[in-house]
């Protein structure tokens, strides 16, 4: 487009005549361009002092939006800003908004709105002169199309204007301007105008037009209609100037619906405020709504439209006929414009459509047959678009009004003509959907109440008196065409004719309503009558399988029974079907539909009759239980007449049959009979128990059981006081336990329908007291069987019965009886085992108890998960402590208090030895789950902390007489009552003094202790003494040891005991006991008080030492023998100072005994005496070792070290082999001795081992701690023997193998499917470590090996494919499988330390990525066969990536650095080596090798990838001298595959390139012309003369041929032939 166009385009004053130049008058000033044309004169901004804000006001004129709301921001900013607002800047803005209120941008006409409030509001009063300019585009913003653009207008418009008076005022004020603004926007402006074409869209500058257009008629329909008449006559002639322009007319028809909508709200006002503009412009508006409007498209403007014409037609009629001046009649526009429906408009279109069809003229509407049927055709399209479906409710009754006003234009049998072909289809399509009349359809939820609507249409009265019974007749043939029941489409059939009944009772229940349609009724009751005869008919000769025609008589009575049933004639026709000897309510299909029908007549005298008949023939005529449990549920549906209800709790039949089918098991049917029963109030008291006690059995958890799920669905349907009751019938004991069970099952489905039951269940009876409440809790302590509720389901179901806020009331009522537990305890009691002893506080008091007693064969009772009756008491009584306010409520229980804390105490004791050695007492079965120990474990914790609370601030009182501190003299009487009457040595006896000893130790330990107590305390160990109990002295001395320290009576008591050991024979039997008693007690001297060995006078303490060293090899029992190695250890370092035979004495004793101990590997149970003696001995074993290393160290004591050396090793590796097949995973003390024994072998020097074979198995044993020693053990002889492997293996020229005992360990591979019941809660599971333990040691036979040997190993490996297992595993335990590794940046992979991760699984992963580490290191060749052999490509990847960033840097470091130790070693040492020359580069990971020939260099590069040794090495040629391309490629070939298939032997395959090049080289002779072996061209002499054999180049002799010109031997000058 030219320039000249561009600008006569542009210019709005010449284009619209006066233009905006009439603002002059009223503060636009004289210009004549238009505010909002896109040419502006350039701005004046001399008047703005801050630089920035010249250059946002410049941005501002831009074409880019980024760049014009980048800068309204920063002139936002700044006028925010404290900066004063200058008069230049507010007037180059009132010079650029209304442009900008306009922008295509909706951000930046957002803002604008924004800066003009902000701007306005900050100048005040200076803004009055300007606003005539900006109020118009100010309040045409507000009505902007974008909400967050009209939200800023109308933001910033109310923040200067705050009030609705102001708002109100500022449209009076400037009326004229921002009318004048309003009518030249939307009479003169252009889409041209507004917007730039070069530079705006098409689609965008329309946009443009048509928002200003709709803004500006907005705004002038919100001056019609806020401003006063007389305002409003002030600028009438304006107004006029407005409505008289065509261009506003056609907007209405307008492509932009914003703009339509907005010229007819204002047509709308216009009419409402002033008539006289409309009217003057009457032939305008006719042209404009009918004449173009009516057939014009109105999307999203159709209802605004309507509402338009309907105000037009109501005030002006004539806008229709005297106004009108189309080319088309009127009524062809309503055709059309019917035709269109509402648009997917809303239902209020329809709804001022049909106003306005009330309001068209007479005249308009047409009078011939033909025309009125085409109206209605085009309505009828209308209003079945689809579209219209959702406002159908409001289309017909439109249609329905236009037939009427139609119809009667029509003659009479014209009219029924019509009815029949416009209105009458209506109903034949509602009541027998046909595509024929498909077009009629009426869709939606009222469509009954529409299709009734068609009676309202003079002359229907009659057509459906006249078609009623004809379309009865049709749909008593649609019930006889219907399907048989062998034909698969039946029940689509039956449905089909069910729908059309339903269809029929509902639009016949909808006439029957209506006030006009009385002269029907009569019609419509005979036609039904002959229905229901019709349809009885049917279903007698077809054995009632039509189900639909039932459907049909039921659908009448539900809807019309009040207008049907008191007709005689009709009653007697369905009663005759009721009655029918035919009708059978078993098997009949139908009877659903028929039972129904039966219910309608409940109130007549038949009914009886026919509902007992129905009871009993179902009952009695059954096929099967579950067929007549499906009858019965079909015949008792939702309301039921309570005469039923009444027949059916009264019959006999009924109730047995529910009674015996519940005992049967509540099957499906059964199950969902007996709920409904229940829920309608059919059953009996006796009936409901009957069936209650069945369905309560039937949820007990067995394998396969169908009717348990039935059984919850019964429960969960029940409200809760039927829930409650019950439960608290005597057939509802067992309703809770059974619901608990059940939350623990597999089907998560069960599980929550359980829970959900059963906390229903426990909340209903929140409001008990709680001896009932607490009742099921209660029975399921007191009677303990397989069946009882498991301890989690006790504890769970107490939190619930608690409830949130945990407080208890009643605590007395909620404990079981300490009767029950007391006599539960004693019956689980068991005698320690010996190795207790080593855990006890009582230390060998454990040996004094009798082994055996009354209560050890008696069988417990446990639980289904092996707990026993006091272990479950225990654990109830303890969570409900820990977990509630109860200890607040213990003062309720009174003196019980004490008895409840001490039998609590003594089975926390219990629990304690059966976790160090299972199986000690009966507290739970030893067979029992392996979550029974966790759950143990935290009781014991709980229990310990609850008891800690409970003796918190108890003062302990020794003396008789101070009675006023009850507390600890309950407590301590509270035990005593427990050993009432029980022997001095039985176990109950032991278990209440190592309690009463560990309550007053820790008293003591936290209090202190005065002089009162130790006096008291000396007196209750004399009592002790005099009674000769045993157990009570070691409990005195062990429990009163801090107020005993330092008294004369306990040193007077030690010396007692030492003088009598002294003087006893310990060998002889006759003195066993009294010898052990004392050992005993001597030893729980010394260990409670430190000082008591300086108490001894040194020669009494020389006898006993010389005493009881003999005495350990001559002892009667291996109890005395570890109290003597007790005594012993604890004697000894008091006698460092004295020479004598007895140190030697000592160490001799035990390397006896450690040699004869013998392997116990037949399964058998562990030997608790020799556990004992092989603890004490290690233990002695250790502080002589310490005493031997002192810087005082007895010189007899290390003279028997040294001596003994080689025996005590030997001596201690033959009893770490007797540990072999011993599992100490349940024998705590076991597990202590092989930890001492690990650390004993640990701390002797190495010295090589005789025989490894036995050591091997140990790998394999169930004790962590003996692997580990035997571990140990190996991989320090293993890497030191292999020198001498290497030797024999060279001398011998013999293949070196690996141990058979070690590969026999690895042959079988773990898996992940066999880990998966392997616990890692504590460590790595034995078996997983032997196996990996196993191969650490494998790997140590590469360490010290020659490279022959290791070649032999990697063969052998290789040919009994061991290495595939352990990678294998290895991969999917890292996670490489699944293409998620472990991180392993954590690990060391080079070294493995055992148990520093804090998880075990942890622990594994490490172990792991160090094995496959060694595996590259030493067998990298096998790792990459495995690795190319891996068909998952997802593994695969994983694999390379996770080795190249972990594992790769270390292997490469290593193997530069070996090559870098040879070059320095080999390369630069041997003569051999002389000219070749080796560069490593550590960082490049490349090792550059040259090689001198004649001073020219022959350079090769091995470079390692970043995968290396997965990836194999490359071998590239830097620089080749004297031999052809095709040997070089062959040398470095021969290098790669050296390095490949040497095991990654880098130097090796360095070697054999050097080997080459010297052979290759070998004999060369300098050329007879050059006197060198190379030549230029870095080729070797290969010219050989004929005559006289001497070698040439050929560069060489072909130079000496041209310079000579003759063909001659330089030497011998005969003829030469060159080729």
């Amino acid at each position: 487009m030219s320039k000249k166009q561009f600008k006569s385009q542009a210019s709005s004053g010449r284009v619209g005549g006066a233009g905006f130049g009439a603002f002059g008058g009223s503060g636009f000033g004289s210009s004549q361009n238009s505010p909002l044309s896109y040419i502006q004169e350039p701005a004046d901004y001399s008047g703005i002092s801050d630089a920035n804000v010249v250059v946002a006001f410049k941005n501002l004129s831009k074409k880019d939006s980024t760049t014009k709301a980048k800068a309204l921001e920063d002139i936002h900013t700044y006028v925010a800003s404290d900066a004063e607002v200058e008069e230049g800047l507010l007037e180059s803005w009132v010079k650029l908004y209304p442009r900008l209120s306009i922008d295509n941008a909706r951000r930046v006409r957002q803002l604008s709105h924004s800066l003009n409030g902000q701007v306005c509001s900050r100048c005040g009063k200076r803004t009055a002169k300007y606003l005539p300019k900006i109020a118009a585009p100010w309040l045409a913003g507000t009505y902007d199309g974008d909400r967050a653009a009209s939200k800023a207008a109308l933001e910033a418009l109310t923040g200067v204007f705050p009030s609705p008076e102001k708002v109100a005022g500022l449209r009076k004020t400037f009326h004229e301007p921002v009318l004048e603004y309003c009518r030249d926007a939307v009479l003169h402006e252009t889409v041209q105008t507004l917007s730039d074409e070069r530079t705006v869209s098409k689609d965008d500058a329309q946009a443009t037009f048509a928002r200003v257009v709709a803004t500006s008629l907005a705004v002038i329909s919100s001056l019609l209609s806020t401003l006063a008449e007389e305002e409003v006559s002030k600028q009438y002639h304006i107004y006029e100037q407005l409505f008289g322009d065509a261009k506003l007319w056609d907007f209405a028809s307008h492509s932009d619906a914003a703009v339509r909508r907005s010229l007819h709200r204002l047509v709308q006002a216009a009419l409402a405020k002033q008539s006289s503009l409309i009217e003057a412009n009457l032939k305008s508006a006719s042209t404009s709504y009918i004449s173009k409007g009516l057939p014009s498209d109105q999307t999203a403007s159709a209802l605004d439209f309507v509402a338009t014409v309907h105000s037009l037609t109501s005030v002006f009629p004539q806008v229709w006929t005297q106004a009108y001046h189309g080319k088309k009649p009127a009524a062809s526009r309503l055709k059309q414009f019917m035709k269109h429906g509402s648009g997917s408009g809303s239902s209020d279109f329809w709804e001022r459509t049909n106003q306005l069809l009330t309001k068209v003229p007479e005249a308009v509407l047409p009078s011939e047959f033909d025309e009125v049927r085409d109206l209605l055709f085009a309505a009828r399209d209308g209003v079945t678009r689809k579209e219209e479906r959702f406002v159908a409710s409001t289309a017909w009754p439109a249609y329905f009004t236009l037939v009427f006003r139609v119809s009667l234009r029509l003659a009479l049998e014209e009219r029924e003509k019509l009815l029949e072909a416009c209105v009458l289809p209506v109903v034949r399509q509602y009541l027998s959907p046909s595509p024929d009349t498909g077009d009629w359809a009426i869709t939606g939820a009222k469509a009954a109440s529409l299709v009734a609507e068609t009676i309202g249409v003079p002359g229907m009265t009659g057509l459906l008196e006249r078609d009623w019974p004809r379309l009865a007749d049709q749909l008593v043939e649609t019930a006889k065409m219907s399907q048989p029941q062998q034909s698969k489409d039946f029940d689509k059939s039956q449905m089909h004719v069910a729908s059309a009944g339903e269809r029929w009772a509902a639009l016949q229940r909808e006439l029957f309503a209506r006030k006009d349609t009385n002269e029907l009724h009569a019609i419509f009751v005979t036609t039904d009558t002959k229905l229901v005869k019709e349809c009885g008919q049917l279903l007698e000769s077809r054995e009632g399988k039509p189900f639909g025609a039932a459907a049909i008589i039921e659908e009448l009575l539900r809807t019309c029974k009040a207008n049907l049933t008191t007709d005689s004639d009709f009653k007697a026709a369905v009663e005759h079907l009721l009655t029918s000897d035919q009708l059978d309510w078993s098997t009949w299909p139908s009877r659903r539909q028929l039972v129904r029908a039966l219910y309608a007549f409940s109130t007549e005298g038949f009914f009886t009759q026919v509902f007992t008949g129905a009871l009993h023939r179902i009952i009695d005529q059954r096929q099967s239980d579950e067929s007549a449990a499906a009858a019965l549920l079909e015949l008792f549906r939702p309301r039921v007449p309570e005469e039923a209800l009444s027949i059916a709790r009264n019959d006999q039949a009924l109730q047995k049959f529910v009674r015996d089918i519940g005992k049967a098991g509540p099957v499906k049917v059964a199950s969902s009979l007996v709920m409904d029963l229940t829920a309608c109030r059919v059953l009996t008291d006796d009936t409901v128990d009957s069936t209650l006690s069945s369905l309560v059995e039937s949820l007990a958890i067995t394998e396969g059981a169908d009717h348990t799920p039935r059984a919850l669905e019964f429960f969960m349907a029940t409200d809760n006081g039927t829930l409650k009751a019950a439960a608290a019938s005597n057939s509802g004991v067992q309703l809770l336990p059974n619901l608990l069970k059940l939350e623990q099952h597999e089907d998560h489905d069960l599980a929550e329908k359980a829970a959900a039951i059963s906390h229903r269940l426990s909340t209903a009876g929140a409001q008990n007291p709680s001896s009932l409440k607490f009742g099921v809790v209660l029975h399921n302590l007191e009677n303990i069987s397989t069946r009882s509720l498991s301890a989690d389901a006790v504890n769970d179901l107490t939190t619930r019965l608690v409830g949130p806020e945990r407080k208890v009331q009643g605590l007395k009522e909620m404990l079981p009886s300490f009767e029950s537990w007391t006599s539960a305890l004693r019956a689980v009691v068991r005698p320690p085992v010996p190795s207790l002893a080593l855990l006890s506080p009582l230390g060998g008091a454990v040996h004094l108890v009798k082994a055996t007693e009354p209560n050890v064969n008696q069988k417990v009772q446990v639980d289904a998960e092996g707990l026993s009756q006091a272990l479950r008491i225990a654990m109830y009584i303890s969570s409900l402590l820990a977990d509630t306010d109860a200890k607040a409520h213990l003062h309720e229980l009174q003196d019980d208090r004490w008895l409840l804390s001490a039998l609590l105490y003594v089975t926390v004791l219990l629990a304690e030895d059966n976790l160090s050695v299972l199986g000690c007492n009966a507290l739970w079965n030893p067979s029992s789950g392996p979550d029974v120990e966790p759950a143990v474990l935290q009781f014991v914790t709980e229990a310990n902390a609850v008891l800690i609370e409970l003796w918190d601030g108890m003062t302990p009182v020794l003396a008789a007489e101070a009675a006023e501190r009850f507390d600890y003299t309950s407590a301590t009487s509270a035990l005593s009552g427990l050993r009432d009457g029980a022997d001095p040595a039985s176990a109950m006896h032991y278990y209440t003094q190592l309690a009463s000893a560990r309550l007053n130790a820790n008293l003591f330990e936290v209090q202190g202790h005065n002089s009162e107590q130790a006096k008291a305390s000396e007196g209750i160990l004399r009592q002790h003494r005099s009674n000769k109990d045993a157990l009570a002295m070691v409990a005195c001395i062990v429990g009163l040891q801090h107020p005993l320290a330092g008294t004369q009576t306990t040193t007077r008591f030690c010396n007692e005991l030492v003088a009598d050991l002294t003087d006893l024979e310990m060998s002889e039997t006759q003195h066993e006991q009294k010898v052990l008693e004392q050992l005993v007690l001597l030893n729980s001297i010394l260990q409670t008080q430190e000082d008591a060995v300086g108490t001894i006078a040194k020669q009494r303490l020389i006898f006993l030492v010389k005493r009881l060293v003999p005495a350990l090899s001559t002892a009667a029992t291996s109890t005395i023998s570890a109290e003597i190695c007790k005594a012993l250890n604890l004697l000894l370092p008091s006698m460092q100072d004295m020479y004598g035979e007895h140190w030697a004495q000592a160490l001799s004793c035990l390397i006896s005994f450690w040699s004869s101990v013998e392997g116990q590997d037949d399964g058998s149970a562990v030997n608790d005496g020799r556990v004992l003696v092989t603890h004490a001995s290690l233990k002695l074993f250790a502080t002589l070792r310490k005493l031997s290393v002192g810087e005082d160290a007895n010189d007899d004591l290390v003279d028997a070290f040294a001596e003994e050396r080689d025996r005590i090793h030997d001596a201690l590796v033959t009893l770490l082999r007797s540990a072999n097949g011993i599992s100490d995973e349940t024998d705590q003390p076991l597990m202590i001795t092989h930890e001492l024994l690990g650390r004993a072998l640990a701390q002797l020097p190495y010295r090589p081992l005789s025989e490894t074979e036995e050591l091997f198995p140990l790998l394999y044993t169930r004790s962590g701690p003996v692997q580990q020693a035997a571990f140990n053990l190996l991989h320090k002889h293993i890497p030191a023997g292999q020198e001498e492997v290497s030797l024999n293996a060279a001398l011998d020229d013999k293949t070196a193998y690996l141990p058979d005992e070690l590969l026999s360990l690895i042959l079988e591979a773990p898996t992940l499917d066999a880990l998966v019941d392997a616990s890692f809660d504590r460590s790595m599971p034995l078996q997983l470590q032997g196996y990996l333990y196993s191969w650490r040691l494998l790997f140590d036979h590469f360490t010290g090996a020659s490279y022959r040997v290791k070649m032999d190993y990697i063969e052998q490996l290789k040919e009994g494919a061991y290495l595939p297992g352990l990678l294998s595993f290895t991969f999917d335990f890292l996670g490489h499988t699944r293409g998620r590794p472990v991180d392993a940046s954590k690990f060391d992979v080079r070294e493995y330390v055992p148990d520093t991760e804090p998880s075990p699984e942890r622990d594994v992963q490490w172990l792991l990525a160090h094995l496959y580490y060694l595996g590259l290191m030493h067998v990298p060749s096998l790792v990459k066969s495995y690795y190319l052999d891996i068909r998952s490509r997802q593994t695969s990847l994983a694999v390379e990536s996770w080795t190249a960033k972990y594992i790769s840097p270390l292997i490469i470091a290593t193997s530069l650095q070996a090559v870098g130790e040879w070059s320095e070693k080999s390369v630069k040492e041997d003569p051999e080596y002389e000219k070749m020359a080796v560069k490593v580069g550590m960082r490049s990971k490349e090792i550059n090798v040259s090689y001198v020939v004649d001073e020219q260099t022959m350079a090769i590069k091995v470079a390692l990838p970043e995968a290396y040794p997965l990836a194999s090495a490359q071998v590239l040629g830097v620089s080749r001298v004297a031999v052809k391309e095709e040997k070089w490629q062959s040398w470095l070939r021969n290098c790669q595959g050296v390095i490949t298939f040497s095991n990654g032997s880098i130097t090796d395959g360095l070697s054999a390139w050097r080997k080459n090049v010297t052979g290759a080289l070998k004999g060369q002779t300098e050329c007879a012309i050059c006197y060198s072996i190379i030549d230029s061209q870095k080729q070797l002499p290969t010219k050989r003369c004929p005559t006289c054999k001497n070698l040439f180049h050929s560069s060489c002799l072909f130079k000496w041929f041209k310079t000579s010109n003759a063909s001659t031997c330089p030497l011998c000058r005969n003829a030469f032939n060159f080729n």
